[in-house]
Order: C-alpha cells, then structure tokens, then sequence
C-alpha cells in the first residue's frame, strides 16, 4: 500500500504568526502616521484686537421745517477728540457755512433815499388803479415808509396812490415786511414780487395783499405767465390794521409757503407746474381802483390821507443767512379779531 506524501499549503492557507505580526505592526505604523499627518495644527490663544479708531459721523438733527440749500456742500462732522479726563466727545455735526451776501435789508427809515427802493412816478390811466404814482405820498413816518391814498378834485384819476419798487431783480428765497395795512373801504395795501411785458418778461408774480373794507383777512395770490393759479383768502388771528406784523413768503423751485408772524399760513400744492420762474422786482404799494374795481375792494368810502405803513422789507436768498425783519421782529400783543357788522 503507497502513502501519500503531505501536500504544500498557499501562504494565504496556512496562518504564520510572525508574519502576521509583523503585518499588524507595519499597519498600525500607516494608519498613525496618517492620523498624525491629518491632525490639524493647533489653534493659537486668541489675543486682544486693538479696536480701529472711531469714525465721527453722526446723523445732523432734522430741521423744523424743510431746509432748501441746493447750492452749498453738505455739512462736515467734526473729528472725535479726547476731553481732559481722556473721555471723548460725541461727534458733532458742523453745517455749512451760509453766505451773507446777495440779499437786502431796509428799514425805510428814509423811503425816498433808501438804497434797495426807488419811488414810483407814472401814470395809470391804461391801468386799474384809480389814480397815478406819485412821490409825494410817501413820507418817513414811525420809523418807516407811510404810503398815502389822496383824492383829487377836478382831475382825470380822481385819486393819487403810492408805490416803491426795488431797483433790481430778486429770484428765489424768503421775502418779509412788517405791514401795517391801510384802513378803509375802497383801500389795497400790497407787498409782492413781479415782472412782466413793463419790463421785457413774462408776467410772474406772488401777491400778499389786504382789502381795507376788512382787515380780519388776507389774500394770498401768485401769477405764472400772466395766469392767476390759486388764489386763497384766510382768516386773520387779529385785526391787521391795528398793529404792524411780520408777513412773509418762501419762494422754491418747488413752491411757495406764507407766513405771518412766522406761522404758515398756506402752500402750493407739491410738484406745482405752475410756480414763478421769472425774477422780479420787490413792490409795495397803497392803492384804490377804478369803479371797476368796487366789487372786489369794496366802494371808495375811505378817510382821504389813510395810508399803509411799513417798517422793514428784507430780503434773503435761498441757501444764504443774510438779515432778515424777523431777526429783531417782536410780535404785538393783539386781542381777537371783531367780525364785521359786530
């Protein structure tokens, strides 16, 4: 009988213990260098940021009306510095510097020489006034200009009035007079601005202007190229024949507010078409009308000589800070306004 001889078994058949050991190793070896390859880098202890430097802007208080200054650079702020005790002061916002020039300001102490104003001396014959301009009706009175209606006897205007009017041409900015209007039925005082075909323009204006039939009222009124737009009549906290007043207008690109005593008192209404464009000169005048004009001012009862008075006419342009009548203004004390026929 024949013996088989024992056959040789494949590596991966029969276990070696070293070998395998030694593979075991190898692999451990791999598997922690690669951990340690992979393990990422440690993390410094954060340290203390130096803070940046303060940056001094603060947001300027809003004005109590709208500030219309287009032609000037914004305001700058004024930088962060430290106190005496090492604090440091808010940030402060510094407004632009405003011009002090370009506008006028007069008293009329003097009307017939004053600088800005120039009497008017023509005649209205082709015109609704009832009489012509004349010099001679005006007169320095209560430290300003009294501008007189006179009647005439026997002449073709049965009336003699008063106007002055600014040598030159004024465009946007704040227009105030402090008035004190002319009493009687038949009577209009004005302060307006106005140019027209007289002076080579369009005709644009912007009327304050009193009916002496009733001086509890005022009427505001603006022109653009020869058309009335939106007349409005108010009542008055007074009556304005009493006392003189500060009345005003701004006049925008935008628009047109009033005020009296530096309350507002009416607006165009926004993006108005219909706003002035055309400079014109500054007017104040005293005046009555033809017969024709009876309905709207009333039938020509007035006491011959009444007159308007008028202590100050300023000027100031938009975006400038020149003076103006309501910097020394003081508000009269009034008491309520009577309704006529009470």
């Amino acid at each position: 009988m024949s013996s088989t001889p024992p056959s040789r078994s494949t590596p991966w058949q029969t276990a070696d213990r070293g070998a395998d050991g030694l593979v075991a190793a190898s692999w451990l070896a791999v598997v922690g260098l690669a951990l340690l390859l992979l393990r990422p880098a440690a993390t410094p202890a954060p340290q203390p940021e130096t803070a940046p430097p303060a940056v001094a802007v603060a947001a300027a208080a809003k004005p109590a009306g709208p500030d219309f200054y287009p032609w000037v650079r914004p305001g700058t702020v004024r930088p962060v510095e430290p106190t005496a005790s090492g604090a440091t002061t808010a940030p402060v916002w510094v407004p632009p510097e405003r011009p002090r020039d370009g506008g006028f300001y007069t008293r009329l102490a003097s009307p017939l020489g004053d600088a800005i104003f120039n009497a008017s001396n023509h005649g209205n014959a082709d015109s609704f006034y009832g009489g012509d301009w004349v010099p001679e009706n005006i007169a320095s009175r209560a430290g300003g200009a009294f501008l007189e209606v006179r009647r005439l006897a026997g002449a073709a205007l049965p009336y003699s009035a008063a106007e002055m009017q600014s040598r030159k041409k004024y465009s946007y900015g704040r227009y105030e007079a402090i008035i004190q209007p002319a009493s009687g039925s038949g009577l209009v005082t004005a302060f307006f601005t106005y140019t027209g075909p007289w002076f080579g323009d369009p005709h644009d204006e912007i009327d304050i202007e009193f009916l002496g039939k009733d001086l509890t009222k005022v009427h505001f009124n603006y022109f653009r190229n020869g058309k009335s737009i939106q007349p409005a009549t108010f009542d008055l906290p007074f009556d304005a024949g009493e006392a003189p007043h500060l009345y005003a207008f701004d006049w925008r690109p935008d628009g047109i507010t009033w005020y009296i005593d530096g309350v507002p008192f009416y607006a165009t209404v926004p993006d108005d078409p219909a706003i002035p464009v055309s400079a014109g000169k500054v007017m104040f005048s005293a005046w009555t009308g033809k017969p024709s004009m009876a309905g709207w001012h009333g039938q020509a009862s007035f006491r011959d000589g009444s007159g308007a008075q008028f202590n100050c006419v300023s000027f100031t342009p938009m975006g400038h800070d020149t003076p103006r009548c309501s910097d020394t203004y003081v508000k009269p004390a009034t008491k309520p306004a009577a309704q006529p026929g009470r």
